[in-house]
């Protein structure tokens, strides 16, 4: 073996040279080391609280059994979490409180383990006991979402303290199973500390999510904070105030000043476009299906019981006029189905049905085979709500009441109220046609469709459409493989657009502001706005 010789220096440990080797060689580590610390650039402070502005409101609670308005969905998605949750920034579905899941041969029977390091906020493990106790006080209370796990699970029981085994009502396929496990009204609550009875403003329930609700004030703001007892990641932000402003003016003047971090719903597309020209805030934009919109025309209603009078409205609508002109040609497409464009089995059935333009000689034709003429026009109400959606709504009203008097059959009285009134007015069936949008409660085309059309599942709209065909047809897609289900759904979609209940009318993208240090910011199709992700970097 080749043995190396150190030099006469190197040998001798105690002599000056060696010493002063040494002393240079510290220096010189010490001197690189104070450099990269002088030199390399620090890491961003990031603010304690960010402020989210919002024309929205919670209209009904923040308990996930009641909650089926935007807002308090959204609220709830930053505050708790259920078996499996989408992946920011995609639309795959991954485990989250369900740790691994087997499906029996017939699919009928679903056994899920689920994690045993997460706990309620008050420190409270989770159990499988907590997983069916919650279903089943969803489903026993029985408020206007409960048909999300209602019409799923047939029954459910813990076979230990960490598997909760599913029997489902069909052989449902196994996303679908999943999205409807991932709601909000399958999140977790604390037995300990939840009553058997919807929980009313302004408190809520313990769940498992990255947030606690600190304080609520309604009408004016809520706060939250970093859940101390969350298993996850811990949030970017430690408090978020969510701020309530009366109108997009309001909106656009706090964001534009700095009072809030973020302005999220609702800018109207004009205000959006002018900030993006502007550019002293940022626009961050995610996929178009936020919210579709469309017209709703209760069929117990004379003269709507008539399909002929639905068919003649639908034959008028100028989608095009609503898209270019309220919003530019660029925040929205004309939508001619209530499945949105890019999702399974989406059709043109209305276009294919109706045309892509307004045809008022086919819509004449109705009128006077249902009794009217231009000496007896048909006269209605068009109703909408100024805010909640956009606070452009009265120039898309007042088009779409150009749209039908054009035919010169129909009078139309433009009517409007505040979301509350409105909400009330139509579940109480006080009004004939109004119009709705619809944010996805899970990202299934079956979500589109089931909750319109079919009669067990459609009583929160009070459309009071019932086909028993189209009926058969929404339970049966569920349970088909992929391509005879994209055939069935367009066999759906044709029928709705025969019968035209409902009218869709476009679908939106989605928009946030934020000041230019906001980072964090997701908009996905899943539609969450995900507060724990965001972040403001300040300086120094």
């Amino acid at each position: 073996m080749c043995k190396l010789r150190l030099s006469s220096a190197m040998a001798k440990p105690g002599s000056k040279k060696t010493t002063l080797a040494v002393a240079v060689a510290l220096i010189a580590v010490v001197a690189v080391i104070a450099a990269y610390f002088l030199l390399a650039p620090k890491a961003p402070k990031v603010k304690n609280v960010i402020v989210i502005g919002t024309t929205d409101n919670v209209q009904t609670t923040l308990d996930p059994c009641e909650a089926y308005d935007y807002l308090g969905v959204n609220i709830i998605q930053n505050m708790g979490e259920g078996l499996f949750a989408y992946e920011p920034g995609t639309a795959k579905l991954v485990n989250k409180l369900a740790v691994s899941y087997t499906v029996s041969p017939d699919r009928k029977v679903w056994d899920i383990k689920i994690r045993t390091d997460a706990k309620f906020q008050d420190g409270t493990p989770l159990t499988a006991q907590a997983v069916v106790w919650s279903w089943e006080r969803t489903i026993k209370l029985n408020q206007d979402p409960a048909f999300l796990i209602g019409d799923l699970i047939e029954k459910a029981e813990a076979i230990s303290s960490d598997t909760v085994r599913v029997y489902l009502k069909q052989p449902f396929e196994e996303t679908y199973v999943k999205s409807l496990l991932a709601t909000w009204v399958a999140f977790p609550v604390n037995p300990k500390t939840t009553p058997m009875d919807v929980v009313k403003p302004p408190n809520t329930v313990d769940m498992i999510g990255p947030y606690k609700l600190a304080s609520w004030k309604p009408g004016e703001y809520i706060e939250l904070v970093a859940n101390p007892n969350y298993y996850g990641e811990k949030p970017k932000t430690e408090r978020v105030i969510i701020r309530f402003y009366k109108d997009a003016q309001s909106l656009r003047l706090a964001v534009e000043n700095g009072e809030v971090d973020v302005a999220f719903r609702t800018l109207s597309p004009a205000d959006v476009k002018d900030i993006m020209a502007k550019g002293a805030l940022q626009v961050v934009s995610g996929p178009g299906i936020a919210p579709i919109r469309y017209m709703v025309i209760n069929v117990n209603k004379e003269p709507f019981n008539d399909k002929r009078v639905r068919q003649a409205i639908a034959y008028l609508i100028d989608r095009n006029q609503i898209v270019n002109t309220v919003y530019m040609g660029t925040f929205a497409q004309p939508l001619y189905s209530m499945v949105p464009i890019g999702f399974l089995g989406h059709k043109d059935s209305f276009k294919e049905r109706y045309g892509d333009k307004p045809n008022v000689q086919a819509a004449r034709q109705l009128l006077v085979q249902a009794g009217f003429s231009e000496s007896n026009p048909l006269k209605m109400e068009l109703w909408y709500t100024p805010v909640r959606y956009t606070p452009a709504e009265p120039d898309i009203a007042a088009i779409i009441k150009q749209n039908l008097e054009a035919s010169g059959m129909i009078k139309v009285d433009l009517k409007s109220a505040d979301w509350a009134t409105y909400r009330s007015l139509f579940k109480q069936e006080k009004i004939a046609v109004w119009l709705l949008g619809w944010f996805p409660d899970f990202l299934d085309s079956d979500n589109y469709v089931r909750p319109f059309y079919h009669s067990g599942a459609n009583g929160w709209l009070h459309v009071n459409y019932q086909n028993p065909t189209i009926d058969k047809l929404i339970d049966e897609q569920v349970l088909q493989p992929t391509e005879q289900r994209i055939k069935t759904l367009a066999q759906i979609q044709d029928i709705a657009a025969e019968d035209a209940p409902i009218i869709p009318l476009w679908q939106e993208g989605q928009f946030a502001v934020a000041q230019k240090n906001v980072k964090g910011i997701v908009l996905d199709y899943s539609q969450i706005f995900r507060y724990w992700l965001i972040y403001a970097e300040v300086s120094g």
